[in-house]
């Protein structure tokens, strides 16, 4: 591997990794305010998750706080075939919320040590309330990556890990590093996904589903490959669980699982009966921002949800939202075929911290009160002028609103016919923000 090749594989792991930092802080985030981290976590309607449902026995989850259920972000039980003994030293890699590092605690007792090893900030002061919660002691939570463990050589006496390796887009460097800090005759038991069969290249590409654990399963005899190369012996693969393509149609689809805001969950299946999206089609995210969220930003919600339908998904919101939708903004919709009514402005507060592809302020105010997101979504200014404002009769307010609607209009057929697969982040960008020049 060349010079270049390496660079490029790196700047690949990294982006990875940086969207699995943010989605797993949003889901911590998500369970501090009462919501919950699974796919069916706040107000989506996905149903329940088939890979994280009833992991855990109720005599398991009656000695942890509810925050630490909550958080199970996993796919097995990782603690039950570790088989653990009292006064051994566990490692968790990827602890999230401290569920199996807690429950490891107890099985290994106080002459035993529990590690949680976590790369991001609100997984590991969610996890450390819960420690706290849960009034065990025998457990240090530390920050890190599991491709670089922040302990000494032959440290431990079992690694367990929940449904993380796959997220790392290199796993020979996570497996030699377990066993580097592996005592001699150490156990490493992990709950993970398997697939039978090719994962197609889609997949594999789709950012979403490398969050889920999907798009970077490995098949069985690589893994056992891999496992074997750095230094690990006596192999054995215990399936707990088989999906099929109908536990892995909302995420393969794609279009569901993003608008719902599902966490999207590794499935094992026959690679021959996988359909994915195409690559360069996963459905982009919007966000239209506008102060009061009442007319231009709610119009151009739903004429992008309509005109790129399948292709986008559009959300409005504003900084300071008002009381209803504009009623002239109702109409003008209806005259277009979309029912509008029954919509509501939305604060971008709850927003604010959800994965965007696009963010657009279609008010000069809403420009200057952008909230940072995180990621690096396009960012564009599509300044028009503000048809509540206009004063006269309601025809004369009306022919506004069309006026506004119109101009939207145009510039979302630009968008949408905007070639996406094929430009780079700073070029879309620089044609997104052209739009806005039309009139």
């Amino acid at each position: 591997m060349n010079e270049r090749t390496e660079s490029v594989a790196a700047k690949a792991d990294e982006a990875i990794r940086e969207v699995v930092r943010e989605k797993y802080g949003a889901a911590a985030r998500r369970v501090v305010i009462g919501g919950s981290a699974s796919c069916c976590g706040g107000e989506t309607k996905c149903g329940p998750d088939p890979m994280t449902k009833e992991l855990y026995t109720a005599l398991e989850t009656s000695v942890l706080p509810e925050e630490a259920v909550l958080a199970s972000m996993g796919c097995g039980n990782p603690t039950e075939l570790a088989e653990l003994k009292p006064g051994e030293t566990v490692l968790d890699l990827g602890s999230g919320g401290g569920i199996d590092v807690l429950l490891s605690a107890r099985r290994v007792g106080p002459s035993g040590k529990a590690y949680g090893l976590d790369m991001t900030d609100d997984m590991l002061a969610l996890a450390r309330e819960n420690q706290r919660k849960a009034g065990v002691t025998n457990v240090e939570f530390l920050k890190g990556e599991i491709e670089r463990i922040p302990l000494p050589d032959c440290s431990v006496d079992v690694i367990i890990s929940n449904c993380v390796i796959n997220l790392a887009a290199d796993k020979g460097p996570v497996l030699r590093e377990a066993f580097r800090v592996l005592k001699p005759g150490g156990r490493f038991a992990v709950s993970d996904i398997l697939f039978r069969g090719t994962v197609p290249q889609a997949v594999r590409k789709n950012m979403e589903l490398w969050v889920g654990c999907v798009a970077g399963a490995l098949e069985e005899q690589e893994y056992r490959r891999l496992l074997g190369e750095a230094g690990f012996e006596a192999v054995e693969v215990e399936p707990t669980r088989t999906y099929g393509i109908e536990d892995a149609r909302v995420f393969l689809e794609g279009t569901h699982a993003h608008e719902n805001g599902c966490q999207v969950s590794g499935v094992g299946c026959q690679g021959a009966d996988m359909t994915p999206p195409p690559v360069g089609r996963r459905a982009l995210r919007v966000l239209f921002l506008c102060t009061g969220n009442s007319a231009r930003s709610q119009i151009a919600e739903a004429l992008l949800n309509r005109k790129g339908a399948g292709r986008f998904l559009a959300q409005s919101a504003g900084s300071r939202p008002a009381a209803r939708v504009n009623p002239f903004a109702i109409r003008v919709l209806k005259e277009a075929g979309i029912e509008w009514a029954g919509h509501a402005p939305r604060s971008v507060d709850g927003l604010a911290q959800e994965p965007w592809d696009i963010v657009i302020t279609v008010c000069d105010r809403a420009k200057e009160s952008c909230p940072i997101f995180p990621g690096q979504p396009v960012l564009a200014h599509w300044g028009m002028p503000d048809p509540a404002e206009v004063e006269g009769t309601d025809e004369e307010k009306l022919r506004a609103f069309r006026a506004a609607l119109a101009l939207i209009g145009r510039r979302l057929d630009l968008m949408v016919a905007l070639p996406f697969e094929k430009l780079e982040r700073m070029a879309l960008e620089t044609r997104v923000r052209s739009i806005g020049a039309t009139h």
